[in-house]
Formats: structure tokens, C-alpha cells, sequence
């Protein structure tokens, strides 16, 4: 994402506090990052007291739309799955509300040792795959869009449950005919495989789509 995209939305929430972009995938390295909304807790001396999790704090209106009769079979088979993504988003906002209150007393702040179990894990192919999608942001600023593809290819296979690798990617490719790049039901392309609904249903559907929090 570039910074100009982030803009409207940012200023359209009107936030009281600083904003700042990610455009280099930054918090995917430290954090583990591997889909939007996420969070990491960090208290007021730097130490990390949740690690990343699924971090929504409203209930998404697709969720508790009714879906329509008629929808093309892929458009109504995404809104399907999309309802079945857990939706903790009430219960998590609470949990944020008592850590602010209560801080490290709160039982929502994890000890070091619960905030390391909880992480996910970061094998080889993790690495490799991080290493792979680096080099291809690279490549796509001092470049141009192609030479990306096969480096984020490669980090698509190595590290398949990583979605923010996969958003990069496909923002910069056309969907389906009659689609535009900024296409929200990120479709089939012919430049990388996969696409969200074939890749969240084989991934075990939308009960497994995100990281969701332990509260």
C-alpha cells in the first residue's frame, strides 16, 4: 500500500491520534502480521503484552446482512464465508477497554512467557518466504510491477496463510473482466494462483480465516 491509498480512509475516521503507514510490510517482520485487522498490545515500557491477533473491534455489516437471491454463484459463496469468520470484535474492544483501565493487572496482559507461546510460529519457509516478498517490494519500486511477480510468487507458495503478502500482490493485477485492480473481491487473475475465496476455502473456510484472539 502506498500512502496516498491510506489517506481517505484515515482522514474519513478523523482520528485524535498519529497515523502511521506501513508501506513497506514492516509489522508483517517484527510482529508476524499476516492479515488485516491485526494488533499487538505494547505497554508503556516497550514490552509486548499480546502478541499479533485478529484485533476488530466492530461487528462487520457483511456479517449481518441478508444475502440477496440472484448474486453470482462466487458472490454469494464469499459472503457465505465471510460469515463464518469468527467475530469477537465486542469482546475484544472490552478487553482493550480494561487493559487501559487496569494495565498490567489486567487479565487480558499476558506474562513474556504466554506472549511467546501464543506467537505464531516462523519457520524456514516463513523466512524464506519473508525474504522472497522484501526483495520483490524492492524490485517493484526501483523497477516496475513485473519484476515483483516471481519473488511474490514464491513468498505466495512458501508462506500461503500470509494475506497481507497476497493483497499486495493482487492490488497490482487485473481481475475478472469488468473488474478494476482495486476490485474488493480480490478474483482470479492470470498472474498469480489463488484468489481470497478459492484460497480461504482451502484453507478450512472462513471458521479459519483469522488469528483469533484468546480472551
Amino acid at each position: 500500500m502506498e500512502a496516498e491509498h491510506a489517506h481517505p480512509w484515515i482522514d474519513a475516521a478523523t482520528p485524535t491520534h498519529s497515523s502511521v503507514i506501513d508501506t513497506t510490510h514492516v509489522t508483517d517482520e517484527l510482529f508476524g502480521f499476516v492479515n488485516i485487522p491485526m494488533a499487538v498490545w505494547i505497554d508503556e515500557g516497550g514490552t509486548i503484552v499480546r502478541p499479533a491477533e485478529s484485533a476488530s473491534v466492530e461487528i462487520s455489516p457483511l456479517r449481518s446482512m441478508e444475502i440477496p437471491d440472484g448474486l453470482p454463484e462466487r458472490m454469494d459463496r464469499m459472503l457465505r464465508e465471510v460469515k463464518k469468520i469468527p467475530d469477537l470484535s465486542l469482546d475484544y474492544r472490552a478487553a482493550i477497554v480494561d487493559w487501559v483501565r487496569h494495565g498490567a493487572s489486567s487479565r487480558f496482559a499476558l506474562s513474556p512467557d504466554e506472549v511467546v507461546e501464543r506467537s505464531q510460529p516462523r519457520g524456514i519457509d516463513e523466512a524464506r518466504a519473508a525474504a522472497c516478498f522484501e526483495l520483490g517490494e524492492h524490485l517493484r519500486r526501483t523497477i516496475g510491477d513485473d519484476a515483483a511477480i516471481p519473488w511474490w510468487r514464491e513468498a505466495h507458495r512458501l508462506f500461503p496463510a500470509n494475506w497481507t503478502y497476497k493483497r499486495q500482490a493482487w492490488t497490482l493485477v487485473t481481475t475478472p473482466p469488468g473488474a478494476t485492480q482495486n476490485d474488493l473481491i480480490q478474483g482470479p487473475n492470470d498472474v498469480y494462483e489463488g484468489n481470497w475465496l478459492d484460497d480461504v476455502v482451502a484453507a478450512g473456510g472462513g471458521e479459519a480465516y483469522t488469528v483469533v484472539p484468546r480472551l
